[in-house]
């Protein structure tokens, strides 16, 4: 009894001891990171042209909003082109709207969960670069070279899906690493479930899945003992672990989406797809030859002008590891490697728009290979050492000490200088017109508030007319679901109503059914947008080529809502004539 009274306080205190101990280092990354994504975060989204920085992530809270909030809340109306995780993790905070409505009006659900996403992808880099060998101190300068890239900071603020997918990808990376070095099941298993999830996140995670099963399958086939036969084997194997959950996610989204809407394969099918909106740009075509070759030119000046170092890191990565002969760390950057392949093909290819957010896994990718170009890792003796006298031996500690102080100095120098050189080269890559017109004259209007350029204006106002019509709608006091609205491109309109579900949007069961007799079905007005551009691909502008124009019989023209942004698409509201 008097040695466990004894004992009671000392157990006592070194549980608050524990209690009190500071955070791990990647816990302490991701809560600085996270308070300073917010505070971008909140300006973008407060601003009023958070719309004009990234329509994309807009949509996604306003998806978020129909499943819980339109005239037909469902779960399915979540849609298929996009894969779910960035809607379903903007639910909990979508969920929130009547306590606090800027959490959707002003889209700000979406730039705090596109923070989130971020501050957990550069906990993930700063874990990774430690497990690959990187010192403390050169740790932590390339991880805040990779916190703190323009463009990174610009994607933890604005809503995209860009953040979830980078942290899935980093998360697959340190695991197929931690396979390599240990060769865990449990890695392989955890390898293939963050795919997966990759895959739910963007479907470009499928060439992540490609470039993990070929590191598995070479890394498999080169360690396994005995026969071809056995080799194979056991190649086949590792691959069906790892792709397993990949497959399993793909299989069920695309059951789910073949079940709901007919199509399993909705992004390259669906009426409002990828492959349908490059068309309305005039894209997406076979491209001649000389126009592939302008568009690889395009895409090389704006990889190289986001990360000016990669070529060089790139070289000397492959020249460590060929020395050390540490074949396994080729397995580390091939998962973003993959991507970052894929990715500049479909750019010059035409596949997808010229948009430097595509280009965005150079950031990642260039700070993993300077860490595998800067590691100290650790060596086998080589032969010559092996044979060296004893002699030899005693003078080497000295003269490899001094190697090694020479070698670590020059490598934090080049930490410190790809740090350098990258933010302001990828400060002017974003803001330069010359490259990604639409996002530049965005973030320069968002930079430059009251001292606006025409074309800084015109993408600034970009939501303006949408907000217009909400007001407008919300003015006239209409019961539900008696206003017919295609959200594809006029998502924010029931996003920033105080009546959203007075729309009868496309996600609505009977949608296509209120399209074929809107006054049948109790709707009072149509909104339809100016059938050009991407607006072509409006269901009522289908269903009614000639109504924005006309009315064709719908009804009476109440009002035209005119768009001064660099969209230019203006917008026309008309009183169904059944309703007098």
């Amino acid at each position: 009894m008097e040695a466990t009274a004894v004992l009671r306080p000392a157990l006592a205190e070194r549980g608050r001891a524990r209690i009190l101990r500071r955070p791990s280092p990647g816990v302490l990354c991701f809560l600085v990171c996270l308070a300073g994504y917010l505070v971008a975060a909140s300006f973008v989204a407060f601003t009023g042209s958070a719309d004009s920085l990234a329509g994309d992530g807009v949509s996604r809270v306003a998806i978020a909003n129909r499943i819980l909030f339109s005239a037909d809340p469902h779960l399915a109306a979540i849609g298929f082109v996009w894969s779910p995780i960035p809607e379903l993790a903007l639910l909990p905070l979508v969920a929130l709207r009547p306590l606090w409505p800027a959490l959707v009006t002003s889209a700000f659900a979406g730039t705090i969960v596109s923070a989130l996403f971020m501050a957990g992808a550069v906990a993930q880099m700063l874990g990774l670069l430690g497990e690959i060998g990187v010192g403390r101190r050169m740790r932590w300068v390339l991880t805040a070279g990779f916190a703190l890239h323009p463009l990174i900071l610009l994607y933890a603020a604005n809503g995209m899906s860009e953040a979830s997918f980078i942290f899935f990808l980093l998360l697959v990376s340190r695991k197929l690493n931690e396979w390599l070095l240990h060769r865990q099941v449990g890695a392989l298993v955890a390898t293939g479930f963050y795919l997966g999830f990759g895959y739910l996140t963007r479907y470009e995670a499928s060439a992540a899945a490609v470039g993990v099963v070929v590191v598995v399958g070479v890394a498999t086939f080169a360690s396994t003992g005995g026969t071809a036969r056995r080799r194979i084997r056991s190649v086949v194997v590792d691959a069906l672990v790892v792709v397993a959950p990949f497959a399993a996610a793909f299989l069920t989204w695309a059951a789910i989406s073949w079940l709901i809407t007919g199509s399993a394969l909705a992004q390259f099918s669906s009426t409002y797809g990828n492959q349908a909106q490059l068309q309305t740009q005039g894209l997406g075509g076979n491209l001649t030859l000389g126009q592939v070759g302008g568009l690889a030119a395009k895409a090389a000046t704006w990889t190289i002008s986001l990360e000016p170092v990669l070529p060089l890191a790139a070289i000397a990565a492959l020249a460590v590891i060929f020395r050390r002969r540490r074949w396994k760390a080729l397995g580390v950057p091939a998962v973003l490697g993959a991507v970052m392949a894929f990715m500049t093909g479909a750019f010059v290819t035409g596949k997808v728009e010229q948009l430097m957010r595509f280009l965005i896994i150079a950031i990642p990718l260039t700070i993993i290979v300077i860490g595998l170009a800067v590691a100290r890792l650790e060596t086998s003796p080589s032969a010559t050492e092996k044979r060296a006298g004893a002699q030899g031996r005693a003078a080497a500690p000295a003269r490899g000490g001094a190697r090694r102080r020479l070698g670590h100095g020059l490598a934090a120098l080049l930490a410190v200088m790809a740090v350098a050189v990258s933010i302001p080269s990828g400060s002017a890559a974003i803001l330069y017109s010359g490259f990604d017109t639409r996002q530049a004259y965005a973030v320069q209007a968002v930079l430059n508030q009251g001292h606006w350029t025409a074309a800084q204006r015109a993408a600034a106002i970009r939501p303006d007319v949408e907000l217009q019509i909400s007001r407008y709608m919300d003015s006239l006091n209409l019961p539900r679901a008696s206003v017919l609205l295609d959200d594809f491109i006029g998502y924010i309109i029931p996003m920033t109503s105080t009546h959203p579900d007075q729309y009868v949007i496309t996600s609505d069961r009977d949608f296509l059914k209120v399209l074929a007799d809107p006054g049948a079905s109790g709707i009072r007005y149509v909104l339809i947008p100016e059938n050009k551009l991407i607006a072509t691909l409006d269901a009522i502008n289908r269903a009614y080529p000639n109504a924005y124009a006309t009315g064709q019989g719908i009804g009476t023209l109440v009002r035209t809502f005119y768009d001064h942004s660099d969209d230019d698409i203006d917008w026309r509201l008309y009183r169904l004539v059944a309703s007098g």
